[in-house]
């Protein structure tokens, strides 16, 4: 009994255990982090990540709709700036050390769009043209963001430019369903640019050339009425989804004849009525 009482006493006498700290919480869904070491130079820093969202369709210029922001970050390096949008050989490692040290790429840190910046690097160092012009387009999109209400779109203009000058001299090496989606992308930035004799022949140069993907003939072909109509916006109701389409019938009710009549369809004012 003794040896009971002794034991007793003594766990009374032990202090009660600090309670054990929560366990972390999960990283946001949409969002983490991601340790890397910079190809050149070996600098080791912590790049933003989107590990998991959805896409629900697309604009006309490429630009997912998603629950996250597009474009997502591209790492780049803190010290000497180089956007790691690849992996990269041995080789082009060193172009890229090369490139990037020169005081036109140190210069554009503080003037251009990371995606600019990949996509002159992708050039520089000999990327397929096609692989180039894709991260073009993200820095269009951007660029939006940054002209904001500015109507003269300044940012955007020029990387459409660059865009529509890089199309215009693609080698004849480019694969076909490539080209057709690249003059596509440059016809639609022409017509987002007002410059509508110039985005049909372009449009037309791309729909005169057979494809294996029936999506670009079909977005070639309602590109098309949009350039008809003179439609510059960004989002035109008729090459974006029904539920985006219904969201800015409600939003911002046009005021033009097709507009009204677009959004008084029951595929879309069906949708308007459920959202109320």
């Amino acid at each position: 009994m003794l040896g009971i009482a002794i034991v007793l006493l003594a766990q009374l006498a032990t202090p009660p255990a600090s309670p054990s700290p929560p366990p972390p919480l999960p990283p946001p869904l949409h969002s983490g982090s991601l340790a890397m070491t910079c190809p050149v130079g070996g600098e080791k820093f912590t790049a933003a990540t989107v590990p998991v969202y959805s896409i629900m369709g697309r604009r006309p210029d490429g630009q997912p709709y998603s629950e996250v922001p597009f474009p997502h970050p591209i790492p780049e390096c803190p010290g000497n700036g180089l956007v790691v949008f690849a992996d990269f050989t041995a080789a082009e490692t060193q172009d890229l050390a090369r490139w990037i040290a020169t005081p036109v790429y140190q210069a554009m840190r503080t003037t251009e769009s990371p995606f600019y910046r990949a996509y002159w690097l992708a050039r520089k160092i000999g990327r397929p043209d096609a692989d180039a012009l894709e991260l073009l387009l993200p820095a269009i999109w951007s660029a939006k963001g940054q002209d904001r209400n500015d109507s003269h779109r300044p940012f955007t203009t020029r990387y459409q430019q660059v865009l529509v000058n890089a199309v215009n001299q693609l080698p004849a090496s480019v694969p076909a369903d490539d080209r057709i989606w690249l003059q596509a992308q440059a016809a639609n930035a022409l017509r987002e640019m007002g410059e509508y004799a110039k985005a049909e022949r372009m449009r037309g140069l791309a729909a005169s050339s057979p494809t294996t993907r029936p999506a670009l003939t079909t977005y070639l072909q309602d590109l098309q009425k949009v350039i008809a109509r003179h439609d510059r916006s960004d989002e035109p109701l008729d090459m974006i989804p029904d539920v985006q389409a219904a969201i800015l019938c409600k939003n911002s009710p046009p005021k033009d004849a097709f507009g009204r009549a677009y959004c008084a369809q029951p595929s879309i004012a069906g949708i308007f009525k459920q959202s109320t």
